[in-house]
């Protein structure tokens, strides 16, 4: 062993490969391997990351009058060693030999802190539920069991990426509601070091960077959202792996996408599309019935939520909820989505009281009816039948005095219609004749 700098670290004549003259051969990534491993701080403090998939110091080191903090590897610290190993060993590595013994290196030294995190966090677990009432007390939602079904799915969702970073899981985390409540401080704290909520967008290759490295990735006000069309978002939530080049990879390389993703918003209805929003998992917080303010979490408490997380992964929680849970969802869903003065209109249309008489009322007589409804005018007479069948053309005489000529509002009535739980499309006979429209539902 021999002193560099202040640190007695390095075996200056490890069994390396030389040349016929007896030099160390300069270009043998077996000799750079062997120099990594002759060294007592960097044989133990440099290890490859499997979560982050960075290599990185697990504790600071001075390397001859460098210091390194832990964490990340800098950009210089290939050089810094190059040289290191120059002044110890006399020899200038190439920077091929330097490249290939490096990566040699790291992969005979690999660990998960997030996988270690967790197994220590299910080992110490005491047993006693918190999931269940995570975000009642925290966010002050809904005291229902759908809420902590949500905040169930979601926890073991994200333990299944740390486990099986490849695993589909399509959910993302939506908390709803003002400012204050601590919507994002409880995803920090769930996330600790492996939390982001730097991403702008989810085609960005910088950002799939950034991803990578954390468990729990915020789409703070939901920027990246807002950024991209639905069908990209819902494209980007389906993947369960993200291919691109690394700025210092020489090629592409496909890597597992092994974060969940939470966004937060203070509007409340904000889901827009009726076919694709099955993904969202909506919980409405509430600073009124707010318990504890997330900052007040202690890192033994969330250690504890992890652990019972772990604990019903281990014991094969599925990853999608059973039908009658979808139903529920379905219908909770309802109270966030955003309705234009068109779809308004059509729901309370189809709830508007009709006399018995209705289907024999001219179109000009269901008209005036409909909009003396609508107006709440003085003196008028309401019905008490239910509207059980309608096709799109009267509604749109009926409502906005518009002909089936028009294309654009025809579609908007009819994707309304068909995403409507009380109506089917069917045709049905009126006044004698065959018409396409919408039954309701027995």
């Amino acid at each position: 062993m021999i002193i560099i700098g202040d640190v007695v670290s390095i075996d200056s004549k490890p069994q390396m490969l030389t040349t016929e003259k007896g030099a160390i051969r300069s270009n043998s990534p077996s000799n750079v391997l062997l120099a990594f491993k002759a060294d007592d701080q960097l044989s133990i403090y440099l290890k490859h990351n499997e979560f982050s998939q960075e290599h990185e110091l697990t504790k600071d080191i001075k390397i001859g009058n460098s210091y390194f903090k832990k964490g990340e590897l800098p950009s210089n610290f290939d050089s810094v060693i190059k040289v290191y190993f120059e002044s110890v060993f006399e020899v200038a590595f190439t920077n091929q030999a330097m490249l290939d013994g490096m990566e040699t290196f790291f992969s005979e030294r690999t660990y998960n802190p997030v996988v270690e995190y967790m197994e220590e966090a299910a080992k110490i677990w005491d047993g006693r539920r918190r999931i269940n009432r995570m975000f009642q007390v925290y966010l002050g939602a809904d005291d229902i069991e759908l809420v902590s079904k949500i905040a169930e799915m979601w926890l073991v969702g994200a333990v299944a990426k740390v486990y099986d970073p490849y695993v589909k899981f399509d959910y993302v985390l939506d908390l709803v509601g003002g400012q204050g409540v601590g919507k994002t401080s409880l995803l920090q704290k769930l996330g600790g070091n492996w939390y982001t909520d730097a991403v702008t967008d989810f085609s960005n290759k910088d950002n799939y960077d950034i991803m990578l490295k954390s468990l729990i990735v915020n789409d703070d006000e939901m920027v990246a959202s807002n950024r991209m069309s639905f069908a990209e978002t819902k494209a980007f939530i389906s993947k369960t792996s993200l291919r691109f080049r690394k700025p210092y990879m020489k090629r592409t390389e496909e890597f597992a996408k092994n974060f969940v993703l939470a966004r937060t918003t203070n509007q409340k209805e904000y889901l827009k599309d009726k076919t694709g929003e099955r993904r969202f998992l909506p919980i409405m917080v509430n600073a009124d019935k707010q318990k504890k303010h997330p900052m007040e979490i202690e890192p033994e408490t969330i250690k504890q939520i992890w652990g019972e997380a772990v604990t019903i992964f281990k014991n094969g929680a599925s990853l999608m909820f059973d039908e009658e849970t979808e139903k529920e969802l379905n219908a909770y869903r309802e109270k966030f989505m955003y309705r234009d003065e068109v779809e308004q209109q059509v729901l309370e249309y189809l709830d508007m009281p009709i006399p018995s008489n209705w289907e024999n009322m001219s179109a000009q007589k269901q008209h005036q009816y409909t909009q003396a409804y609508f107006d709440n005018s003085h003196g008028f007479d309401a019905g008490d039948a239910q509207l059980t069948k309608v096709s799109t053309r009267e509604m749109m005489y009926n409502l906005f005095m518009r002909s089936s000529n028009d294309r654009k509002l025809s579609t908007k009535i009819n994707m309304v219609m068909d995403n409507h739980p009380d109506f089917e499309k069917k045709p049905f006979k009126q006044n004698g004749k065959t018409t396409k429209g919408f039954v309701r539902k027995r």
